[in-house]
């Protein structure tokens, strides 16, 4: 099992009004602190993506012996947005962090699904489909796959997930599972099994932790479990989204992931 650290764990660190992380620490920062030497980066903590920062971005994670598996994007666009020059912005906007992931070495970008407010969903799944589909185009030039997460809007739905991987099918599309995310009414057990055969990197998200330092809201090892059902041999990328503070949220989540690494 690689273990990765995904950026959002340390979102207070990138955020802070005073003194913020900047992204080019977080290689380092990942494997002195947490002893992680794999790192997935979020969108909205680059400052640019203009190509002399990435290559300065490239040469800290190798400076810090740290692999970046890849990025989740945020806030550019929608991408089952059915107005086409909207929805041709959005993949345009996307298609900039592919470029960017294919310098930083990196096997995947999330893009979220879209359509959190749509009112015909049968035509926002057509749409996100093409988008999906076009980007999975950009991304067989560039070896950089594009990812869906349940992540809100047309994702909530596992079934519709699967629906659009399939249809888009490309080995450049697949699917980026989060232990959390489901809405209340969704079987995250269930819903995993569904997307886990298309899946190209994983959140293990977490929020508490009980005294023998098992979650308290997700069976890890029925989430690793269903992944090794379906040979998934990817990242595994920490994203604690708890209270407590994060170091302590990422270790623990660590060393559950390593308690039932396979």
């Amino acid at each position: 099992m690689l273990i990765a650290l995904a950026g959002w764990s340390l979102h207070r660190r990138f955020q802070q009004p005073q003194s913020p992380m900047q992204l080019t620490e977080f290689p380092r920062v990942a494997r002195e602190q947490f002893g992680i030497t794999a790192v997935e980066l979020n969108s909205p903590f680059f400052p640019t993506v203009q190509a002399d920062y990435v290559r300065q971005l490239r040469q800290a994670a190798i400076d810090a012996g740290v692999t970046i598996v890849g990025i989740a994007v945020d806030g550019q666009g929608d991408l089952a947005q059915t107005d086409t020059s909207e929805r041709n912005a959005a993949v345009e906007n996307h298609r900039r962090w592919l470029e960017a992931a294919a310098v930083l070495g990196c096997g995947y970008v999330r893009a979220n699904s879209g359509g959190r407010d749509c009112r015909d969903e049968a035509a926002a799944i057509e749409a996100c489909t093409q988008s999906f589909a076009r980007l999975a185009r950009f991304g067989s030039e560039l070896g950089v796959k594009v990812a869906m997460e349940n992540h809100g809007g047309l994702s909530r739905r596992p079934e519709v997930m699967t629906r659009i991987i399939r249809d888009v099918d490309s080995p450049m599309c697949g699917s980026l599972p989060d232990f959390g995310n489901w809405p209340e009414d969704v079987d995250r057990y269930a819903a995993l099994e569904m997307i886990a055969p298309f899946a190209v990197g994983v959140h293990a998200k977490s929020y508490a932790f009980s005294a023998d330092g098992e979650e308290t809201t997700i069976d890890y090892r029925r989430c690793i479990q269903i992944l090794q059902n379906a040979n998934y041999d990817g990242p595994f990328a920490i994203e604690y989204e708890g209270q407590g503070p994060e170091s302590e949220g990422i270790i623990a989540t660590k060393k559950l992931l390593e308690k039932y690494a396979y």
